[in-house]
């Protein structure tokens, strides 16, 4: 499975925003990630379509998280950035298969795909900003301040 790079930086927003416990801007978000500050102004409105993020108007506007980092499940946010799409087309169609029934490859990427999703489903946004004072998120945005 192959993440779109949409979905990546709505991950990236909200481990920072959880991490971070703070409003920010879509400007320094994007800077802090190396990322378009247009592209992700995209992304922050999905996110806050969908009840994730909660978007400040105005001069000393942001953004920042509508729920608790524990209450935002990986899975969730993957499934509402790239939709359920499956790995074959087959997955949901057998009758495109002329090697159906019995198929062992079709068999083999349900139980993939279900494992993929259930793994992202017992990980929350919280779970992901653990602060260990070692790389990743402590590391980068310990150096903007």
């Amino acid at each position: 499975m192959k993440l779109r790079l949409q979905t990546d930086y709505a991950l990236r927003t909200l481990m920072f925003l959880g991490f971070a416990e703070r409003k920010a801007t879509a400007e320094e978000i994007a800077n802090l990630f190396n990322i378009s500050k247009d592209h992700l102004v995209k992304i922050i409105q999905q996110l806050a379509k969908a009840g994730y993020v909660n978007t400040i108007p105005g001069r000393s506007g942001g953004v920042v998280l509508a729920r608790e980092p524990d209450n935002i499940i990986v899975r969730e946010v993957v499934e509402m950035m790239e939709g359920r799409s499956r790995v074959l087309e087959c997955v949901d169609d057998p009758s495109i298969c002329p090697l159906e029934p019995g198929c062992r490859l079709r068999k083999l990427l349900i139980k993939a795909e279900s494992a993929f999703y259930e793994t992202l489903g017992e990980v929350s946004i919280a779970n992901l900003c653990v602060d260990s004072q070692q790389g990743g998120l402590y590391t980068l945005i310990s150096k903007t301040v």
